[in-house]
């Protein structure tokens, strides 16, 4: 029996004790103090209502006693509740204030860019336009351009030329002697970039080939060339003015091509002589070509030489040279394989003969017969100066300069002068195994 209060029952005490259950709680006999001894009754009467006793309960030990009780549930201790997790509250910062400059630049900057993007688009479309004669070309979307050409030809009757000018400001010209022609012809294939058929045929028809015959009043060429003053070009224009007298006019051939516009169309022409047609003892021919944009060709044709370009090459082939012969190009390359005219009295001291090749940006490339006596006047300012005749050259990487004869074995050296003039270049010279009449 327990001795100790019962804090898990309701009334204090403990179950297993022999008492009464009496007014919904156990009687224990320490209740019984103060009653005396208890009075029997039979089976079928009831014992007198009586009050429960509050009184004062006395310690005293209570009598052990065992017994058996029957089993029953013990009600179990309630599981004591764990406090509910705390809740974290995430602490939200203030929203800040965002500052206007860094959005001011981004949209600067942007709007910069743009708008160096729309210039370069007009430059590059302004570009392409003049580059394609006013249309646009190659840009995805528009039309692109196609090329158009067309061929024509014309026969001159003329039985001597003393004078041949020739003026093409874009296009190559070629010029040679054919053994088998009777007549001198020029031939022109021009070719035009155009969008459609139609505009091809109008640029087509406005670009002319004037061949001014014998019986035709010659005028000014006004074409431009290159002549150079030492290292500088200027360009200029040629006013050469030909009269229509007997002499001139019977003798005169003058081919000049006229273009409607500055543009990328060019006109190539090929004039074809006849051997008899330059073959005279009398006076030697003289030739004038001008092609700023374009290479110049000249084959089996001798006299004095005037091959003006400017963004060219220029090749002499089969050719005797005279006295006042000048062969230029500022951006381009010069061959020249022939031989060099030398008069008799060319120990003049007063004005002996001179021979000019000279170009501003490119190679030099000559080949003289083994017994062509002649100074040599060679420079480069930037390049080499290569020879296969002994002359003592050094060429240490800077500028090359050479003034002497040009063939030393000789003994006597001619006073002709022949000046190979680079800017930016290399010059060599070569010895052919034919020699100089």
């Amino acid at each position: 029996m327990g001795k100790e209060k019962n804090n898990h029952s309701p009334n204090g005490w403990h179950p297993q004790d022999e008492d009464d259950y009496v007014d919904y709680r156990y009687i224990h006999e320490d209740d019984y103090e103060d009653y005396g001894e208890y009075e029997e009754y039979e089976d079928d009467e009831q014992p007198p209502f009586r009050r429960p006793s509050h009184g004062a309960r006395r310690p005293y030990p209570r009598t052990q006693r065992s017994y058996v009780t029957p089993e029953r549930d013990i009600p179990a201790s309630r599981p004591s509740r764990q406090p509910a997790p705390q809740r974290t509250m995430r602490r939200i910062p203030p929203a800040r204030k965002r500052r206007t400059w860094p959005t001011l630049l981004t949209g600067c900057v942007i709007g910069v860019l743009l708008v160096v993007a729309i210039l370069a688009a007009l430059v590059i479309l302004g570009l392409n336009a003049v580059q394609n004669g006013g249309h646009l070309s190659g840009i995805p979307g528009l039309p692109g351009l196609k090329t158009y050409t067309r061929t024509s030809s014309q026969d001159v009757a003329l039985s001597q030329l003393s004078q041949i000018q020739v003026c093409d400001k874009i296009g190559n010209v070629t010029l040679k002697v054919d053994p088998i022609a009777t007549k001198t012809t020029v031939s022109a294939l021009k070719t035009v970039q155009a969008t459609s058929d139609s505009a091809a045929q109008t640029l087509l028809q406005q670009m002319t080939v004037a061949v001014q015959s014998p019986s035709t009043t010659a005028t000014a060429t006004g074409c431009p060339t290159e002549q150079s003053s030492g290292n500088n070009s200027t360009p200029v224009t040629n006013t050469t003015t030909l009269t229509s007298t007997s002499t001139t006019a019977a003798s005169t051939l003058m081919i000049t091509v006229a273009l409607p516009q500055v543009t990328n169309n060019q006109v190539d022409l090929t004039v074809t002589l006849p051997p008899a047609a330059i073959q005279s003892a009398q006076t030697a021919l003289a030739l004038s070509v001008n092609a700023p944009r374009g290479n110049i060709d000249v084959t089996g044709i001798s006299g004095d030489l005037k091959l003006l370009a400017a963004t060219g090459n220029v090749t002499v082939r089969q050719a005797i040279i005279t006295d006042g012969t000048q062969i230029e190009t500022s951006q381009g390359n010069i061959t020249f394989n022939g031989y060099l005219l030398v008069p008799p009295d060319s120990q003049n001291t007063t004005n002996p003969p001179r021979y000019l090749i000279r170009n501003e940006t490119g190679n030099i490339d000559i080949s003289l017969p083994a017994n062509t006596n002649v100074t040599l006047d060679a420079n480069t300012n930037i390049g080499a100066i290569k020879s296969d005749f002994a002359i003592p050259v050094n060429n240490n990487g800077g500028p090359v300069n050479y003034h002497g004869a040009l063939n030393p074995a000789l003994g006597t050296t001619a006073l002709a002068t022949l000046v190979l003039d680079v800017s930016t270049g290399n010059v060599h010279i070569q010895k052919a195994t034919q020699l100089a009449p």
